[in-house]
């Protein structure tokens, strides 16, 4: 799992503090979500143990390495005191460990408590890799002791090596779908997903809405309510992208927005969402739109 084209500057960067024995303790890895952060922690991991780069380190068993990401929709204190333990012990096989935290911003409040003490006084040879791509949800005294690394948007060579990896007819609206992120339409396409436009121009067509709402839970239901929301932003700006709302009033489209980033929120932060239930009425609403 190698870094991507539009990593190379960040990577040399990176390189060159190892090399120089400067790489900070705990680093903070950010950008727009779906542009390859966890492709970044992935390299940085392996490069700092000296292993092999190409692998996925979330599934190498390595003593010296600890990949830790949420739980249902949050990290937890158990898995932080698990990593605090592994912080302390001596590397094993190398003079470095390494713990990276995959979309650290959903730490709860204890757990990002927990983590402050082992930022505040780090062991020699750790390092930790936060990896977010929502850093302004995590604890200011987190933040602030980590050095930030932000990985920059290329939407030029972005286009370019999605047109070396995927093979659609429909990367623009993918495109759109995905605000431009590379990562996350590559990642799309290889599981199946496929445009939400289709979908949603069925539902105002009135196809069945249980079928529909299946659909949309098997495709993530969090990420089709970012990729709702980008439409929904369009259309509030005067964009007709689906006929049958044409005439829909903006204080209609702007009572669905705030329901469907209630709904995104609930799937973020909650485990114990009922997927389905929540797809369901949030398609009868954007049927609804339609008379309004």
């Amino acid at each position: 799992m190698m870094p991507l084209p539009w990593h190379q500057a960040t990577v040399q960067a990176l390189r060159d503090l190892l090399a120089t024995d400067r790489l900070p303790h705990a680093l903070l890895l950010t950008g727009k979500a779906g542009w390859g952060e966890q492709v970044l922690a992935n390299w940085l991991a392996l490069h700092v143990l000296r292993a092999d780069e190409r692998v996925d380190a979330e599934t190498l068993a390595h003593p010296d390495l600890r990949w830790i990401r949420p739980d249902g929709a949050m990290i937890k204190i158990d898995a932080i005191r698990e990593l605090a333990e592994f912080a302390q012990g001596t590397p094993q096989s190398g003079a470095r460990k390494v713990a990276v935290l995959v979309d650290a911003h959903t730490m709860n409040r204890n757990a990002a408590n927990a983590l402050l003490k082992t930022l505040e006084e780090p062991p020699p040879g750790t390092h930790l890799i936060l990896v977010s791509s929502r850093p302004a949800q995590l604890l200011p005294t987190v933040r602030s002791r980590c050095q930030r690394i932000t990985i920059h948007a290329d939407a030029s060579v972005a286009r370019d090596w999605l047109a070396a990896q995927l093979d659609v007819p429909d990367v623009d609206l993918r495109l759109f779908e995905h605000g431009g992120a590379p990562v996350a339409i590559a990642e799309g396409c290889r599981s199946g997903e496929v445009p939400l436009a289709g979908l949603l121009e069925a539902a105002l067509d009135g196809a069945e809405t249980v079928a529909l709402a299946q659909q949309l839970v098997e495709q993530n239901l969090a990420g089709a309510t970012a990729r709702w929301l980008r439409y929904l932003n369009a259309l509030l700006a005067g964009e007709p992208r689906f006929e049958r709302l044409e005439r829909t009033s903006a204080r209609a489209l702007a009572r669905f927005t705030d329901e469907l980033v209630w709904v995104r929120a609930q799937l973020l932060t909650s485990n114990s969402v009922n997927e389905r239930l929540m797809a369901e009425r949030l398609l009868v609403l954007w049927r609804g739109l339609a008379n309004s």
